[in-house]
């Protein structure tokens, strides 16, 4: 399902970027996500195939369903791309992240994948534990998530954008209620002493 495509691919990428230190970027994060979309462009009925029908059914029709797009020769391909547009890894390393991520759960069903096309085309590789569209996909899906949404609250969020502010507030709160959490007075300004009380200086 599309659906299940869309939060593992988004999940990865959100997880991997954050563990490697890398602030989260929306570009990059959708790239993932078009990423784990973008096999199934070979299903003119598919999320991404009704976006781009005519592609889509070019395709269906010269390669068929899980075929090249499903292939080991598409990892090859996409790997190919970002050595020779190095320049543009920042987005397509999450769209072969998510392009993975799309991969690695069609294995994981009945129909499994032809990773030896086109030599042999109907030799499909599977490791059949989930029904596509069923409770244990769904299952697997909400548990992975939040399996790596857990793992980043647990580990912190290193370069969320929002934890330099959030930093800073707390850094002034602290400093304002002090050390030990209790408001510290503020402190009494000096006063000058009115002129009158000044020792004036004796004639003689």
């Amino acid at each position: 399902m599309a659906s299940s495509h869309i939060i593992v691919g988004g999940a990865t990428w959100f997880y991997l970027s954050s563990r490697y230190g890398m602030t989260f970027d929306p570009v990059a994060f959708g790239a993932a996500i078009l990423g784990a979309l973008a096999p199934d462009i070979d299903h003119p009925k598919s999320t991404l195939g009704q976006m781009v029908k005519p592609l889509s059914t070019a395709v269906s029709n010269i390669f068929g369903h899980r075929g090249v797009t499903h292939s080991a020769l598409a990892i090859a391909g996409c790997l190919w791309v970002l050595h020779e547009h190095a320049a543009y890894q920042h987005l397509l390393i999450p769209f072969i992240v998510g392009y993975l991520t799309h991969l690695a759960g069609d294995l994981l069903t009945p129909a499994g994948l032809p990773l030896l096309w086109p030599i042999k085309r109907r030799r499909n590789f599977a490791l059949p534990v989930l029904k596509t569209g069923g409770f244990s996909e769904q299952l697997a899906v909400t548990l992975m998530a939040g399996w790596m949404i857990s793992g980043l609250f647990a580990g912190g969020w290193p370069q969320f954008p929002l934890e330099r502010p959030w930093r800073s507030v707390v850094a002034a709160a602290q400093t304002y209620l002090g050390e030990g959490g209790e408001k510290s007075a503020p402190p009494v300004p000096l006063r000058k002493p009115p002129e009158s009380s000044r020792t004036k200086p004796l004639k003689g």
